[in-house]
């Protein structure tokens, strides 16, 4: 399944391109059972955590877990994917080139191990038109696999090519691939569709794989969903179920699943709209001498809350011409936040663009370069 990883890791690089973000950070507690094609099923309690940051010239992720499979021990997964991001034609083009990579690996109490690498090239291009973003990317990936049942690695060969289209918070990604391994050809073909609307957050997923052994019969097919319903801005209910595909480099089986659980994390990070009016964006050099600083009629204490800080409030001082500083030092990044007026109501001040805080109001935005 690691290649449907791959393109949806592909995509959140290249949204990484358009915004920076503060860190993103997750911890989920779940039960899955498991049914793979050649075990019983199984149930499975256990820990996962994510971190994962944006730049506007790297994307990284850092995820693990720890499950205990039922009458079968445990087991422990790890995974890092990096990009980075050059624009070989100038930086006002819209082409960019990636380049990045992947380690992971997993340990099975019972002895066995798994492990992969991969390193990528790809050449994107992104466009944006009527608040619709559309792009194009294609690249090719060479690999390394093992596990405890092969003496030797096991190495392949990824041409690649997809296509995305993105409107507000709605993106729909398909990526081909053809995956060379020892002489055999696993043509594959994957679709994602991602969705965040209010409090929820959607993706569907799907996928074809061709058996290079001319057989219908040994073709695979799989598809699935997870939905994260958000009850507060650090808590979410997660559900999850579906079919994932066998791993051809690493010859692991695939099987079907359905997952319950719960998503901690100090920002719920989700994407920033495409249609929203570009908010400006302060310098490094504004930021530090505290250039920030907004009007606000009337008022007579105005605070602060954002993301960066937890969402706790925090006064803004007066300068001589009436308008409201911000501290000085904000991470750099994307960062939603609000003002609130004389103790009493919440704000997104005139001239800053605002989107939907999954709660029913709205947030303001406010970008720092880094």
């Amino acid at each position: 399944m690691w290649q449907t990883a791959a393109v949806l890791v592909c995509v959140a690089s290249l949204t990484a391109t358009a915004h920076g973000q503060s860190p993103r950070l997750e911890l989920d507690l779940s039960g899955t059972r498991i049914t793979y094609d050649t075990l019983a099923p199984l149930n499975a309690p256990s820990l996962a955590a994510l971190t994962e940051w944006q730049r506007p010239s790297l994307f990284a992720r850092v995820s693990g877990s720890v499950t205990r499979l039922e009458d079968s021990g445990w087991s422990i997964q790890g995974r890092g994917d990096l990009a980075g991001w050059l624009s070989p034609f100038g930086p006002g083009s819209t082409t960019r080139l990636e380049i990045g990579g992947a380690l992971g690996g997993g340990r099975h109490s019972s002895g066995f191990d798994s492990f992969l690498s991969r390193a990528d090239a790809r050449l994107h291009l992104r466009r944006r038109a009527s608040g619709v973003g559309i792009g194009a990317w294609i690249g090719a990936s060479l690999a390394a696999a093992r596990n405890s049942f092969d003496s030797a690695a096991v190495t392949g060969l990824v041409p690649q090519l997809g296509a995305w289209v993105q409107g507000g918070s709605v993106r729909a990604t398909l990526g081909y691939m053809h995956t060379v391994v020892s002489g055999d050809a696993y043509p594959e073909a994957n679709l994602a569709f991602t969705l965040t609307r209010g409090p929820l957050d959607l993706t569907l997923y799907g996928g074809v794989r061709a058996s290079p052994y001319g057989t219908a019969a040994l073709d695979e097919r799989w598809a699935g969903a997870t939905a994260a319903y958000w009850l507060t801005r650090n808590a979410a209910v997660v559900v999850s179920g579906g079919r994932y595909s066998s791993d051809v480099l690493q010859n692991l089986p695939g099987g079907e699943f359905v997952s319950i659980g719960l998503r901690l994390t100090p920002r719920r990070a989700r994407p920033i709209p495409i249609t929203a009016v570009a908010p400006i964006v302060y310098t490094a050099e504004q930021n530090t001498r505290g250039e920030i600083s907004f009007a606000i009629d009337g008022a007579s204490r105005v605070e602060i809350a954002g993301d960066w800080n937890g969402w706790v409030s925090e006064p803004l001082r007066r300068d001589a011409s009436g308008r409201w500083i911000v501290p000085p030092g904000l991470p750099p990044g994307v960062h939603r936040f609000n003002l609130r007026v004389d103790g009493e109501r919440w704000v997104v001040p005139d001239s800053v663009p605002s989107v939907d805080d999954g709660f029913g109001g709205r947030v303001g935005l406010l970008i720092v370069e880094m």
